[in-house]
């Protein structure tokens, strides 16, 4: 049966919309649709959600077709839908709905009101869409190319690897990718690009599930799961060119200190007692809390005590070197 499609706010997700309807407000009615002259890419940079300012992650955005053709050179005729979700809100909610979606896509995103197609029907292998317009004035968050975090054209190999590697402070960004391919494959749409960038993405180390690194003035910090100190932990392995493995960031302490080069008989203990000694500061959450660092099974005393023997090593002093020298040392230790 049609949906009632009047009296309503539409509302058109392409990203994290697609699997990850606005939280907190019911929908009236959802189902997938698609907008023409549009396709998806992964050139938007974040920094907010899937990745921090000092590594911006990467999330969707749209690009008009007709310039994709210009760069890319796009076959005549290829399939100038983007699909995604289209929810419908009582027009009571438009206040708070639009409140919720400034907010959540506050990171270079700009409104605005576009048609959408529904499907023929649901019976062919992949979704087509119907020949007129099926709701008007429907609501789009697009970033636009001129907004600062907008980090396009990228080849989908650089995509990937940016993707593999970032984390924030709503998880990893290659969770981001991964959820919002199954949700497409689930409405039995085809992305060329985004299942690409998945076939990569794939093929190399990413960091576990639910890490997560919250943002604060350009670098990570401590937010559950390991995520603060495993961002921390990937940027040296970029820097110190370590082999990355999937296993990498599950190993004990001992382990990780020894692929950093880092002497693993070298204990926390030692490490406070020269900085006493150099009259530093140290507090009790730097005491040893014992056994094996894993990600997913350790304290926060545990991260800061391992914090202190990474900021006492020479990759550290590189890293500081790299960004904002003092400055990014002292916000490090904060």
């Amino acid at each position: 049966m049609k949906p009632n499609l009047q009296g309503m706010v539409w509302v058109f997700g392409y990203g994290s919309l697609v699997w990850k309807p606005p939280e907190g407000f019911r929908a009236s009615t959802s189902l997938p649709a698609a907008i023409k002259g549009w396709k998806r890419r992964l050139w938007q940079g974040s920094t907010d959600h899937r990745g921090v300012p000092q590594r911006p992650g990467l999330v969707a955005t749209l690009i008009e077709t007709s310039k994709l053709r210009e760069s890319e050179g796009n076959k005549e005729g290829e399939d100038e839908l983007c699909w995604g979700m289209c929810y419908g809100y009582e027009e009571e909610d438009r206040e708070k709905i639009l409140a919720y979606l400034d907010y959540r896509e506050k990171d270079g995103y700009d409104r605005l009101l576009v048609d959408v197609f529904l499907p023929k029907d649901r019976g062919g292998a992949e979704l087509e869409a119907q020949d007129c317009a099926s709701i008007s004035n429907v609501l789009l968050y697009i970033a636009t190319t001129d907004n600062k975090q907008f980090l396009g054209p990228l080849s989908e190999e650089q995509v990937a690897e940016t993707i593999a590697s970032s984390v924030g402070p709503s998880g990893t960004n290659a969770e981001y990718l991964l959820k919002l391919a199954e949700a497409l494959r689930g409405m039995r749409v085809r992305d060329e690009h985004v299942f690409r960038v998945e076939q990569l993405v794939e093929q190399l180390p990413t960091p576990p599930v639910g890490a997560r690194v919250s943002a604060f003035e350009g670098c990570g910090r401590y937010r559950g799961d390991g995520g603060w100190m495993l961002q921390k932990l990937w940027d040296v392995r970029s820097w110190l060119e370590v082999p990355a493995t999937p296993g990498m960031f599950r190993a004990s302490a001992d382990e990780v200190l020894k692929s950093i080069g880092w002497p693993p008989s070298m204990r926390v203990r030692e490490v406070k007692a020269a900085r006493e000694a150099e009259g530093g500061r140290v507090t009790a959450a730097h005491f040893p809390c014992g056994g094996g660092l894993m990600w997913s099974q350790h304290t926060r005393e545990q991260e800061e005590s391992f914090l202190l023997l990474l900021t006492e090593s020479a990759w550290h002093k590189e890293w500081a070197r790299l960004t904002e020298g003092e400055e990014a040392e002292e916000r490090l230790l904060e």
